[in-house]
């Protein structure tokens, strides 16, 4: 009797066993069930996200072709429904908005069936999913730092020019470039125009024309005779470019001086020519009314700068006026290009660096320093002073974010080449430019990767 008990006992157990086993089976099973699901939403998630980011690419591109806000929208939605509902049998909801500068922004919204799920009274999961898309990189200001100096002389200059408004001409291509796309240009040679408009400004000193007069007293030699004349071969050179200076020798007799007095005007003019402060302020991009810039007066040099400005018309006619002078200094080129692209003083025009706002900054040169300053001038010819003075301003130049392009141009000197080099922010983005064709294919790059539609999210 004990022993069928004890049997009957065993057989209970069994049971109950069963009943806890089916029991925890149920929760098991919505795991499972769970866990196929996320990963088929999961991979719907990844096939949608595909097809919005495709779709906004397509529809920034056709917004920087010229497409108004509404078909924008629609080329989008249509992208999106063609290439997603057709291979999934799904309708997802789409909201697309168009921003003044021509960015794309979509966002999708679909319910993804599940297949186990229902049964724990889930019928759907809810993913969704968002992409933005813009034409270029969105707020570009960009300085165009351009040597003009002698050895850029005839067609190298003109297809430099050519090349330059080339670019300008792609930044400008779409409509709503008037109001996100600005440019500066800085020509330099070893010294930089800032432009006679700047003579009575606070962060500038010395600027002001005069003149002095005082008597004096001198020879002059008015029997003199010149004989015997010999011609003399002679090569000089002009920023590294030859041209003959030959001459002829004479001897000469001077006779007897006849003294000569009266009065002497010196004129002293400016012309737009700045030289340095003293370093360290000569690589700083600040400049106020505590630390003034100093003019240069009867001195020759570039053509003006051109602040940061969205007018093309005006870039093109300030790129065609340019004309080559005189010996290379890169140095203030760079530095007076970062000025035009700081927020700070003198000319406060950038935007404050950071992510807003993508600032460029373009050089171009032909040649290695020839002069160094000897403050304020630059008439020294320490060109390891010059290459160290190059090398800082770039350096800080891109610690402030901005992305520098650098283009050598038929440069033959190994130690200017490995500064550009290092100059330019990576290497993808200096140019090592032998021919003119090189040159301009250059520029051509630079422009397609300001321009390029991209996703910014």
């Amino acid at each position: 009797m004990k022993q069928r008990r004890a049997a009957g006992f065993g057989d209970n157990i069994r049971g109950n066993t069963a009943i806890l086993f089916a029991g925890a089976m149920i929760p098991l099973m919505g795991m499972i069930g769970a866990a196929v699901d996320y990963t088929n939403a999961s991979r719907t998630r990844v096939v949608l996200q595909e097809s919005l980011d495709a779709a906004v690419l397509a529809g920034a591109a056709a917004s920087a072709a010229g497409k108004t806000s509404s078909e924008v929208e629609t080329i989008v939605d249509n992208y999106i429904k063609a290439n997603f509902s057709s291979t999934q049998n799904l309708n997802p909801k789409t909201t697309i908005t168009v921003d003044k500068a021509g960015g794309v922004t979509g966002k999708v919204t679909l319910d993804v069936p599940m297949k186990i799920m229902p049964v724990m009274g889930i019928p759907t999961m809810q993913i969704t999913n968002t992409s933005k898309a813009s034409y270029g990189a969105g707020k570009i200001e960009m300085a165009l730092v351009f040597d003009t100096t002698y050895s850029m002389v005839g067609a190298k200059l003109d297809a430099a020019k050519l090349a330059a408004k080339s670019l300008i001409a792609t930044l400008y291509a779409d409509s709503s470039a008037k109001t996100r796309v600005k440019v500066s240009l800085v020509p330099f040679s070893y010294y930089v125009n800032v432009g006679l408009g700047y003579r009575n400004e606070s962060w500038i000193t010395g600027a002001q024309d005069y003149s002095n007069t005082t008597y004096e007293c001198w020879d002059e030699y008015p029997n003199a005779t010149y004989t015997n004349p010999v011609p003399v071969t002679a090569t000089c050179y002009n920023d590294g470019v030859p041209y003959d200076c030959s001459y002829t020798s004479y001897t000469v007799n001077y006779g007897a001086p006849v003294k000569k007095c009266g009065n002497y005007t010196a004129t002293y003019t400016w012309y737009g020519c700045v030289g340095s402060r003293n370093y360290p302020l000569d690589t700083q991009d600040v400049v106020d009314s505590t630390n003034r810039i100093p003019a240069l007066l009867n001195y020759s040099c570039a053509s003006p700068l051109m602040r940061l400005t969205n007018a093309k018309n005006s870039l093109d006619l300030q790129i065609d006026a340019l004309v080559p002078q005189q010996d290379t200094y890169i140095a203030p080129g760079i530095i007076w290009g970062w000025r035009t692209l700081s927020p700070n003083a003198p000319f406060s025009d950038g935007a404050a660096y950071g992510k807003t706002t993508q600032k460029i900054m373009v050089v171009l040169t032909d040649g290695a320093n020839t002069h160094s300053p000897n403050y304020p001038n630059h008439e020294g010819t320490d060109v390891a002073i010059a290459n160290q003075r190059t090398v800082e301003v770039c350096d800080k130049v891109k610690a402030t974010g901005i992305t520098v392009y650098t283009i050598a141009f038929a440069v033959t000197d190994a130690t200017i080449k490995n500064i550009l080099q290092n100059c330019a922010s990576g290497p993808p983005r200096y140019y090592d430019a032998n021919t003119i064709g090189d040159m301009q294919a250059a520029f051509a790059n630079i422009g397609a990767q300001l321009t390029a539609v991209r996703l910014t999210n």
